[in-house]
């Protein structure tokens, strides 16, 4: 089947439900919206012209990502935006927020204009749900790959400014509570529909209380580029476990994240309160190498993606690679699985996606027997099959230097 066609049926799927696994079911789509979940299969009752016959393979709701710079040579932050749209079906995510990088304060409005124009009018692919705001309102004692000499404290008339530049398309916004009126902008963000999350902060765990009575709610990247825990000074991380309050993001490439770590998080809180996220840079998917992200040069190595100094530069892997480790290195089943890949950020941005169930949005995506994608269907119409994907070559240059680990924390 190739991409853009429309379907009305899936056959012969595994389904994963609220409910639990339908083991050979139906899926049918009315306008791009999920109509009935089918325990078997009735031939008489579906138009083979428009059946996706799934084969055996396992029919999961479509990926969402909250935090995703970038894949396959593209950066969201700007037109490259239009790229990144069509790419992400290729590793089952069917929803995104777009994600910036700390740029100069001009620089930055001018990019997020550039965000709205591909948004207002985007290409087939995954639906870009907005714009996560990760700079310049961060600490610089905690700048992970930014130049901090580009970061500012929170304030309501300079967010506004960068706002009005999206058009209105932020949906979330990183920020380090603890630096100048920062907290004051709390209850705006909120009153806007913008979800204020916590970012590289140097913040103290009282601090982080304080933000949380004013309605702070989401964490970015959680133990990269924060204030550790602590038995003492319990830090931004401390606060994010201790506080239900608090979804929190997680990225399980295994790179940022230990996967002991990982399950600590999701005992911890619950698969309710995190959010699976990739951080993908826009190397992500590309051939190891040595390139350029905007002013940064980045090292693509062993699957990770590094400044010279071995500073971690976003994620090299995408969404899936994600649910499959938590499956194959933490232990979860592939329903649990789910729940923070595509249930919590559904939920997140007030998505009527992130289940297989009727009247959901026909976001689905079939995996095969390793949990690799094998089609993805966003909006009831295919945007990925297999044998679709981009090309991506590598631009290697050998006479630069491998990066080399850090000893000390690994900054996101």
């Amino acid at each position: 089947m190739m991409s853009a066609e429309r379907i009305n049926t899936i056959v012969n799927a595994g389904i994963v439900t609220p409910e639990g696994l339908i083991e050979h079911g139906a899926v049918t789509i009315v306008d791009g919206r999920i109509t009935s979940i089918l325990p078997e299969y009735h031939p008489d009752t579906i138009d083979d012209q428009l059946t996706l016959d799934a084969q055996g393979l396992t029919a999961v709701p479509g990926f969402i990502d909250l935090h995703a710079h970038g894949l396959h040579g593209h950066n969201a932050m700007g037109t490259g935006l239009a790229g990144v749209i069509r790419a992400l079906p290729t590793y089952g995510v069917t929803s995104f927020t777009a994600t910036t990088l700390t740029l100069p304060y001009d620089e930055t409005l001018r990019r997020l204009t550039e965000m709205a124009v591909v948004i207002e009018n985007p290409p087939e692919g995954a639906n870009c749900a907005g714009i996560h705001l990760e700079g310049p309102f961060l600490s610089p004692a905690r700048p992970g790959m930014a130049s901090a000499a580009w970061f500012e404290s929170l304030s309501w008339q300079r967010f506004s400014a960068l706002q009005n530049a999206s058009g209105g398309r932020i949906r979330l916004v990183s920020f380090a509570p603890e630096l100048g009126g920062a907290m004051e902008c709390i209850p705006q963000l909120i009153a806007s529909g913008v979800i204020p999350s916590i970012g590289h902060s140097d913040a103290t765990f009282d601090q982080v209380a304080a933000a949380v009575k004013l309605g702070l709610s989401h964490a970015t990247h959680t133990f990269n580029a924060m204030r550790p825990l602590h038995h003492r000074e319990p830090g931004v991380v401390g606060a994010v476990l201790y506080f239900d309050e608090i979804t929190a993001q997680l990225i399980a490439d295994g790179i940022h994240i230990h996967p002991a770590v990982m399950a600590v998080l999701l005992r911890t809180k619950g698969l309710r309160h995190v959010a699976l996220v990739s951080d993908a840079a826009p190397l992500a998917g590309m051939p190891d190498g040595i390139y350029k992200w905007d002013d940064s040069q980045v090292f693509v190595q062993g699957g990770a993606c590094r400044l010279a100094d071995g500073t971690i530069a976003g994620s090299h892997a995408l969404l899936d690679t994600g649910v499959r480790n938590l499956v194959r290195s933490v232990g979860l089943s592939l329903e649990e699985a789910l729940i923070p890949a595509s249930r919590v950020p559904a939920d997140l941005l007030g998505l009527r996606k992130g289940r297989l169930s009727p009247g959901y949005d026909a976001d689905i995506v079939l995996l095969d027997a390793d949990l690799h994608p094998a089609v993805t269907i966003v909006g009831g119409k295919v945007a990925f099959s297999r044998g679709d994907t981009e090309r991506v070559e590598s631009v290697p240059t050998s006479t630069v230097r491998s990066p080399t680990r850090r000893t000390q924390e690994e900054r996101g």
